[in-house]
Formats: structure tokens, C-alpha cells, sequence
């Protein structure tokens, strides 16, 4: 029983050409709001935004205004999870701008926790387990 290479071809998303990724960590589409500022004396500089993408070390946020780059930032980003399944949680990140244009900048990460924020949140879990008393 003869084969011939057509019956083992490769799927079209193997077959076109590999381009090397310069970055050496993955990054990790999100959209997690956020509000920054920056850090240090001079102009202030603060606002709110959008995670785009974050890898372990860095994160681009999509802003309505271009930081220069150099500029040291912190970031305090909403995380989805909840702490116990009630206390919201906060990423506070800070680092240097590494690249900048009008609608976004790119911060390379020097030190990051997580915190929890002062507000509670119910969780769906702990709604759904109650019933409807919480409506009200």
C-alpha cells in the first residue's frame, strides 16, 4: 500500500512561514480596568485605563494619554478574583514606561502585590446560596 505526501499534508496554520517573537515571556490578553499615576515630584501625571496585555514582567495599559517614557508608574488594577470569595482584590504594580504612544503605554514591571481593596463585594456564589434575601 503506497501513500503519497498530499494525504499528510500539514494544516494551513503550520504550512505559512514562523516568525520569530522578540518578547521572552507570554503575554496575557485581558481588559482589567485600572487607574494609574506616576511617581516621584514634578508634573502629576494620573488616569485611568485598561490592561491590554501583561506578561510576568510587564503590562500594557491602553490610555487616553501619552506618558513619557522613562516615567515611573504605579498601577492599581481591579483583579477579577475575589479573596475567600468575598473581598475584592487590587494588583498594585509599579515601574519605568518603556514605550509610549497617544492611546497607550508600555510599563516594565520592578515590584508588584496584591492588596485588597476597601470595598466588599458580594460574590454571585455567596447570592446564590442565600436566595433572594440580598434583593432589596
Amino acid at each position: 500500500m503506497s501513500s503519497t505526501r498530499s494525504e499528510y499534508s500539514l494544516p494551513p496554520v503550520f504550512s505559512q512561514p514562523l516568525t520569530a517573537e522578540r518578547r521572552s515571556k507570554v503575554r496575557f490578553p485581558l481588559a482589567l480596568r485600572l487607574s494609574y499615576r506616576n511617581l516621584g515630584r514634578g508634573t502629576v501625571i494620573a488616569g485611568e485605563g485598561w490592561v491590554t496585555n501583561m506578561s510576568r514582567s510587564g503590562i500594557l495599559v491602553s490610555s487616553r494619554q501619552a506618558i513619557s517614557p522613562g516615567s515611573q508608574m504605579e498601577l492599581n488594577i481591579e483583579w477579577p478574583t475575589l479573596l475567600h470569595g468575598t473581598v475584592p482584590l487590587r494588583f498594585i504594580a509599579t515601574g519605568e514606561v518603556v514605550r509610549s504612544d497617544a492611546s497607550s503605554f508600555a510599563m516594565v514591571l520592578s515590584r508588584h502585590q496584591f492588596r485588597t481593596a476597601k470595598r466588599r463585594v458580594t460574590s454571585f456564589d455567596s447570592l446564590a446560596s442565600s436566595g433572594n434575601r440580598a434583593a432589596g
